[in-house]
C-alpha cells in the first residue's frame, strides 16, 4: 500500500485521537522524537485522509500506521518498531535490536493485536495525563 506522495520530507504515523491508548502512547512517543524525525497525523483529520486516499481508514482505526518517505505503509507491531528505528537513542535502538531476535517480532505481533482489540477499555483504566485533561 502507497501513499498518494511519491516521497514523503519525513515518515508519518496515522494515530487514532479518538482512542486514549492510542493518543497516550503517542504523547509518549512524540516526546521520544527528540530529533522530529516523523509527522505525527490524526487520521480523523479530513486533510489527513485526502493525503492518504489509500489508506484503509478502518483498519487505521484498528492499528498504528507508519508511512514511509517511500510511500511504502507498515502497520501494528511492525510499525511500533520502525517508529522505534527512526527515534533512534538507547531506547529506540534496543527496541528495533529486540524486534530482531528470532520469535520478538511474532510475539510482539500476538501483543499489539491483543492490545489493539481491548484499547478501549484499556483506555478507560488508564489514568489522566495533562495532555488528557487539558481543556
Amino acid at each position: 500500500m502507497t501513499s498518494s506522495a511519491a516521497v514523503l520530507e519525513r515518515p508519518v504515523v496515522l494515530f487514532d485521537s479518538a482512542c486514549k491508548l492510542c493518543t497516550t502512547t503517542t504523547s509518549q512517543l512524540r516526546d521520544l522524537d527528540k530529533s522530529g524525525a516523523i509527522d505525527w497525523l490524526d487520521l480523523h483529520d479530513p486533510a489527513v485522509r485526502r493525503r492518504f486516499p489509500r489508506i484503509d481508514w478502518k483498519r487505521a482505526e484498528e492499528e498504528m500506521h507508519l508511512v514511509h518517505r517511500s510511500g511504502r505503509v507498515v502497520t501494528g507491531a511492525r510499525a511500533v518498531a520502525d517508529v522505534a528505528e527512526l527515534i533512534g537513542g538507547e531506547v529506540g535502538r534496543a527496541a528495533a535490536a529486540a524486534m530482531k531476535l528470532p520469535g520478538v517480532r511474532d510475539a510482539a505481533d500476538i501483543v499489539y493485536h491483543i492490545v489493539s482489540e481491548n484499547r478501549h477499555r484499556l483506555g478507560k483504566v488508564m489514568p489522566e495525563t495533562p495532555e488528557a485533561a487539558a481543556p
